[in-house]
C-alpha cells in the first residue's frame, strides 16, 4: 500500500514490508516539517493484517477518517489519516491498481443480487447505516434516489452501482465523481472491502462470497518511494478543498461524540 500526501508535504511512499516512521525530526522515514507534527509522531507497520498505525507520542493529534486515535489503528485502503493538519491517504501501490476497465460489461448483464451485497457507511451522514445493492443502487442529491447525499458537490444523479453477474460495477456521471481506495474514478469494478467516497461520505463495500480486495501486497520489498516518482500535487483550490473537508469531518465527529455523551448523561 501507498501513503499519499494530497497537499504535497512529502512524495508518495509505498509500504510493503517493515515499518516507516513519520514526524518532524530528522531520522524519521518520512520527515514532515509542519506545525502540529511532533518529532516522532507515528509509525506505520506492514504485517499480516495489513498496515497498522501506532501513535508514538501521547500528545500527538492523530485522526483516521475523522476519528481520534490515541494508540493504535488498523488501516485500510482508502483511509484518510491526519497528523494534526497534515493528511495522507492509504492508496494502492499505483492508481491503476483500481480496476476501471468496464469494456466487457453491460447493464444488460445484471442477473440479480448477490447475497448481502451492501454499502456500509463509515463516516458522514450515513455513518453506521447499511444500504443494499439490489441489484442497482442510484446515488445522488435528488430525493428519489436509493442513496440520497444532499450536499455540495453531489449531483442530483451522481453515480450508480450495479451488480453485473458476479461483479460490482460503479459508474459516476462526473470524471472524478467518486473515490475508490483513495483514487478518484469515473468508473470502477468494486471488490468486497473497497472504500468508496462520495462527497464527505465514506462507505465500505460488503460482499460476502465475492473476491475481497488485497489490503497488502505480499512482495517482500522495503519501504520505498513510488517507482515512477509520481506525486499528487494539488492545485491551490484542491488543496484548500481537501483541508476544509477534512476539518469538517473532524468537527462533525466531535459533535456526534458530544451528542452521544449528552444522551448517556440524560439517560442516567
Amino acid at each position: 500500500m501507498r501513503l499519499s500526501f494530497p497537499n504535497g508535504e512529502h512524495r508518495d511512499v509505498v509500504v510493503t514490508a517493515g515499518a516507516v516512521t513519520l514526524g518532524s525530526a530528522q531520522g524519521n522515514t518520512i520527515v514532515i516539517a509542519a506545525d502540529g507534527v511532533l518529532a516522532w509522531h507515528a509509525r506505520v507497520t506492514a504485517d499480516a493484517r495489513g498496515l497498522v498505525l501506532d501513535v508514538l507520542d501521547g500528545a500527538a493529534r492523530t485522526h483516521v477518517n475523522a476519528r481520534p486515535v490515541r494508540e493504535k489503528a488498523l488501516l485500510r485502503l482508502g483511509d484518510t489519516v491526519c497528523l494534526d493538519r497534515v493528511a495522507f491517504l492509504v492508496k494502492p501501490d499505483r492508481d491503476t491498481d483500481v480496476d476501471a476497465d468496464l469494456t466487457a460489461l453491460d447493464d444488460a448483464d445484471a442477473s440479480g443480487p448477490v447475497a448481502r451485497v451492501a454499502l456500509r457507511g463509515i463516516s458522514g451522514s450515513w455513518f453506521g447505516k447499511s444500504i443494499a445493492i439490489n441489484p442497482r443502487l442510484v446515488i445522488g442529491s435528488a430525493p428519489g434516489n436509493d442513496l440520497v447525499i444532499d450536499e455540495a458537490g453531489v449531483e442530483p444523479l451522481h453515480a450508480t452501482i450495479l451488480l453485473s453477474g458476479q461483479r460490482i460495477v460503479l459508474r459516476s456521471q462526473e470524471p472524478a465523481g467518486a473515490q475508490v481506495n483513495g483514487v478518484p474514478v469515473a468508473a470502477a469494478v468494486l471488490q468486497s472491502g473497497d472504500q468508496v467516497v462520495f462527497g464527505r461520505n465514506r462507505f465500505l463495500v460488503e460482499a460476502p462470497g465475492l473476491p475481497a480486495v488485497d489490503q497488502l501486497s505480499r512482495t517482500p520489498l522495503v519501504p520505498q518511494p513510488v517507482i515512477d516518482g509520481s506525486r499528487l500535487d494539488a492545485s491551490d483550490g484542491d488543496t484548500e478543498a481537501t483541508r476544509s473537508g477534512l476539518w469538517w469531518l473532524i468537527g462533525g465527529g466531535a459533535l456526534i461524540g458530544l451528542a452521544l455523551a449528552l444522551l448517556l448523561l440524560l439517560g442516567t
